[in-house]
């Protein structure tokens, strides 16, 4: 059985907020609100791609947010966010819940 964030309409309506932000060159990273272009590749020299991302983290409820212009409004959406920004903050989350804190923060205490 799929999670449930990819049951019912998740698959396909991430699937339309890619094809819309792909297709408009001014589309928004609606963490950080920079263009594609804008955004660094990453450290391996891949450039970032747009992936939908939670503006409240895995809520099996997000619209889809096809104004990709601009930032989304308060509330619950699959919202355009470039692939960096979307794992980092992934990667911030679970190792905040596993009390794994950023090698950053291992030598300020």
């Amino acid at each position: 059985m799929k999670p449930a964030h990819h049951q019912g309409r998740f698959d396909g309506d991430a699937r339309r907020v890619r094809q819309t932000a792909n297709s408009t060159p001014l589309a928004v990273c609606w963490r950080c609100g920079r263009t594609l272009r804008e955004h660094p590749a990453a450290k391996s020299g891949k450039p970032q791609v747009w992936t939908a991302g939670h503006t409240v983290d895995g809520d099996p409820n997000a619209r889809p947010w096809l104004n990709v212009t601009r930032q989304p409004p308060a509330g619950s959406w699959l919202a355009p966010e470039a692939s960096g920004c979307n794992f980092a903050a992934g990667a911030r989350r679970t190792n905040a819940w596993r009390g794994n804190p950023h090698s950053q923060q291992w030598f300020s205490t």
